[in-house]
């Protein structure tokens, strides 16, 4: 597996409060996460660290004979530790009151993607020419679009866009989407804040990553647009693509 990952503060923000983690040798499964955090000063930064240190410290103390069939298991409970270390850090203080943090994390070996999501960042699958979008927000947004309230185009717009209606750490538990996917070589497994996907457009996105080009390189143009769209918020993205197909870890 090759991977290339890249956060950036933004072009408005103070502080960034996103935070990832790309990982080799934990499991079987090599592990990505990516985390935006939410909360007073300093609150969001500690939520997204926080969460990713537990999920993988969780995952590193699995058993290294790891079957496909118990990845699923594993990774809900890392997500729901996580979830648990932050609810509770954020009790320690009034400055942490309230925070908390979107979670994307993935497992991949050569043959299989299995995605934890909660929130509002996103995890897609170029494959075949073809940018899929894994995971559906956990916004308010969302759900008015998926009611059939309003159109992609006035969500795209909409006032209260931003609206999370599940994070980690803001309640006691909370519940994880899961996917499964097959992929193979060539194809590439792209986690990423809303900071970019609320800056650039799917066309522009789809037009990066069809670039002949190398990651890394991809990478830099997806924040590249974003910044110079406004780079109204923290913007990261994590890709990791399959060189192989034969099973390899990262």
């Amino acid at each position: 597996m090759l991977y290339a990952a890249r956060t950036h503060i933004g072009l408005v923000r103070q502080l960034n409060e996103d935070c990832y983690a790309v990982a080799a040798d934990l499991t079987p499964f090599g592990v990505a996460v990516l985390a935006d955090g939410m909360g007073g000063h300093l609150a969001g930064e500690v939520a997204s660290s926080l969460a990713i240190e537990t999920l993988l410290t969780h995952i590193k103390e699995a058993p290294q004979d790891l079957e496909s069939h118990d990845v699923s298991d594993l990774l809900i409970d890392a997500m729901q530790h996580a979830n648990r270390a932050v609810h509770e850090h954020a009790s320690t203080s009034k400055d942490f009151s309230g925070m908390g943090t979107t979670l994307v994390a993935a497992l991949v070996s050569g043959q299989e993607v299995f995605l934890g999501h909660i929130g509002d960042s996103r995890a897609y699958l170029w494959q075949s020419g073809e940018l899929i979008q894994l995971t559906d927000d956990h916004t308010l947004v969302f759900e008015l679009y998926k009611n059939g309230q309003i159109t992609e185009e006035e969500a795209s717009v909409h006032p209260q866009r931003n609206i999370v209606l599940r994070a980690v750490g803001t309640d006691e538990s909370v519940q994880a989407d899961l996917y499964h996917r097959t992929w193979a070589a060539g194809d590439i497994l792209l986690l990423c804040s809303d900071g970019l996907t609320d800056m650039i457009s799917r066309d522009a996105m789809v037009e990066i990553m069809a670039r002949e080009s190398a990651l890394e390189t991809k990478v830099d143009a997806l924040i590249d647009g974003a910044l110079a769209a406004g780079g109204h918020d923290n913007i990261t993205v994590v890709a990791v693509q399959n060189l192989s197909g034969r099973g390899d870890a990262l």
